[in-house]
């Protein structure tokens, strides 16, 4: 069952992406900088009603409703730059410590950067990590895996520069 969802979820999106459908175009009503960990996050204030800004600038997090959608923007200190492979291997280790597997769909990787989109559960994933000299920043959006039109909508309206 949940292969069949994983599968109708895929074909959805990518059927939706093909035919050119999209959804609206949010206007970017607000924007985010953080002069410490060097990123500007630029977003539709009207998408995300719950939404959280730590006070030291190392965490944002904003949420669609109750659960639906999440999105998350971690920095880190570092004293030392991270291979981004690694770093990459790392984060899907502790993901899946707990038991499932990771089913990667599509992966960028530079020397101090990745992306990636991935299901692991019931949620698809999108990842983006920056790795500088002393910080790392990563960005994730989560979505339920029946809700690729939601997945395609945010990684349309929410921009992140690091």
């Amino acid at each position: 069952m949940k292969h069949t969802l994983y599968i109708f979820s895929i074909l959805a999106m990518l059927g939706l992406t093909f035919l050119g459908m999209k959804a609206p175009r949010q206007s970017f009503a607000q924007s985010f900088c953080s002069k410490r960990f060097g990123y500007c996050l630029d977003y539709p204030a009207s998408m995300f009603p719950n939404s959280y800004f730590s006070p030291d600038e190392d965490s944002v997090v904003f949420r669609i409703g109750d659960t639906l959608g999440l999105l998350t923007v971690i920095s880190t200190l570092s004293d030392k730059k991270l291979d981004s492979h690694l770093a990459f291997e790392q984060r899907l280790r502790d993901m899946t410590a707990t038991g499932g597997s990771v089913n990667i769909l599509s992966i960028t990787n530079g020397d101090d950067y990745y992306e990636v989109n991935f299901l692991y559960g019931d949620h698809w994933y999108h990842q983006k990590a920056g790795f500088f000299r002393n910080y790392d920043v990563l960005f994730t959006i989560k979505v339920p895996v029946n809700r690729p039109e939601m997945m395609m909508r945010m990684k349309e309206d929410v921009k992140i520069e690091f």
